[in-house]
């Protein structure tokens, strides 16, 4: 049994062998010249692939400029808005207040300060 199993061996290493030297002797021959080719071709379209990566590499960069200004524009938006809405509610919770200014006049006090307010309009239209 040992020695059949070292026969096939044998012989699969002889077919093998014998399959690579025909593989050797019966491939195509391609010139040198034809890899010399294909290699500066490669070598154009990486020249032309780096370019064209510079390019997008500058263009992304514009963007993303373009971007933090925008993104600072919103976050100045919003605290000029969270300022506003502030102001509104303050404003809010004041509409109904009446003013103490009114409140401390009495009627001949209104009534001095209504005429003195005619007398300045008058004065104002000569």
């Amino acid at each position: 049994m040992g020695s059949l199993l070292k026969d096939i061996k044998t012989i699969f290493i002889l077919v093998l062998a014998t399959a690579l030297i025909l593989s050797f002797i019966f491939r195509p021959s391609v010139p040198i010249e034809t890899y010399e080719t294909e290699i500066n071709t490669l070598k154009q379209q990486n020249q032309k692939l780096l370019l064209s990566n510079d390019s997008i590499n500058q263009i992304n960069k514009k963007l993303q400029e373009e971007i933090t200004v925008m993104l600072y524009a919103i976050d100045s938006t919003k605290v000029i808005l969270k300022q506003t809405e502030n102001k509104l509610s303050k404003l809010e919770k004041r509409r109904n207040e009446i003013s103490t200014i009114v409140n401390t006049m009495d009627s001949d006090d209104i009534t001095n300060t209504f005429s003195n307010y005619l007398k300045r309009r008058s004065k104002g239209n000569h």
